[in-house]
């Protein structure tokens, strides 16, 4: 994301590499820029970061400017193009624009008009992604749950530039020190750029009644999400069901709600939603590798094995590794201050 600490990332999209080579110099005071010969190029390079700018020639070989101009909207509304072309007719406009283009010039183009129009077009950009940035929670019962089941997930919401938190419930004392493991959660916590909230429910013992609920409804009433990822109720650990009760009562006014897969998750899980995640794979098993008492002894961490998950679920979608998601609610209506169940009280059983 475009801030005053990080220039805007400009994709030029150009199969003449001379031409490429001066656009990226004309355009080399304003931002990072990179350069793709063809549009499959391009592809690949879009799946690996966030960008504010797509700069494309309009007559590419192999998949035209146009289609890629639709496949980059596709896969991303927010980050900004512009069309270049040899030829400035009106109806090459109109096709620009019917494409999703923010806007078009012709060739050649003048250095300090094109600078102009880019400075322009990372704004849209960077205004854009300001407007859209979430505030996302990921609960867990105990320290590494959320890491695994939504790690990648989680990695990539803080790429897009959104507020991440993590809610760990208990102290995960049935596993080893307490404060060895919140120190790796809290470790965890920093690679994934996310705010971590560690409470001390009792492990192997989190109801789904008013204590839990309530610790997490006031980590939700601190922080305002407009997601969560929890757990399923398809799993055999009793915390990790109560966990998925519990939440369901507190965010009954959250308008996205997601269950993720653990390792004790049952055959039942039947997820709908398949995220991507290549380029977040390989940092979260750095982010795996943080819980250094958990990674000695339990097999279900190996990185063999936590890729292979991933990969396995990518059956699914057209990514190579993916995390899988039960959707339990999923809107972009946000409760009303009129609700009348927003001061619901729950007590504890």
């Amino acid at each position: 994301m475009s801030s005053s600490a990080a220039p805007p990332r400009i994709l030029i999209v150009e199969d003449d590499e001379i031409v490429a080579a001066l656009t990226t110099e004309m355009l080399g005071t304003a931002g990072e820029v990179e350069w793709a010969p063809n549009a499959e190029r391009a592809i690949e390079l879009l799946k690996g970061g966030d960008w504010d700018l797509v700069v494309v020639d309009i007559g590419l070989p192999g998949m035209s400017g146009l289609d890629l101009i639709k496949e980059i909207k596709r896969r991303d509304e927010l980050v900004s193009t512009l069309i270049l072309t040899g030829d400035a007719s009106f109806d090459n406009a109109v096709e620009a624009m019917r494409a999703g283009a923010d806007d078009f010039m012709s060739k050649p183009v003048d250095g300090t008009e094109l600078v102009a129009k880019v400075g322009e077009l990372t704004a849209i950009s960077s205004r854009r992604k300001a407007e859209s940035r979430e505030v996302v929670l990921a609960i867990g019962a105990h320290p590494d749950d959320v890491e695994i089941g939504v790690g990648g997930i989680l990695l990539r919401h803080a790429d897009q530039g959104d507020r991440v938190a993590v809610l760990t419930l208990t102290g995960g004392e049935q596993g080893g020190n307490t404060a060895e493991r919140a120190a790796e959660s809290q470790r965890a916590a920093d690679l994934m750029s996310a705010t971590l909230y560690h409470r001390d429910l009792v492990d192997t013992s989190v109801s789904d009644g008013g204590l839990t609920i309530g610790t997490i409804q006031e980590v939700i009433d601190e922080i305002s999400p407009s997601t969560i990822y929890t757990h399923t109720s398809k799993d055999v650990h009793q915390d990790h069901r109560n966990v998925h009760s519990a939440t369901l009562v507190a965010a009954r006014g959250i308008p996205r709600i997601y269950c993720y897969q653990a390792p004790s998750t049952s055959v039942e899980f039947k997820p709908t939603k398949f995220m991507e995640i290549d380029a977040q794979m390989d940092r979260k098993l750095d982010v795996i590798e943080a819980f250094t008492s958990q990674v000695e002894v339990r097999a279900y961490l190996e990185p063999d094995l936590l890729r292979s998950t991933a990969r396995y679920w990518s059956r699914w979608s057209q990514s190579k590794y993916v995390e899988p998601l039960e959707v339990i609610r999923e809107s972009d209506a946000i409760r009303s201050s009129s609700d009348p169940h927003a001061n619901l009280e729950i007590s504890d059983v």
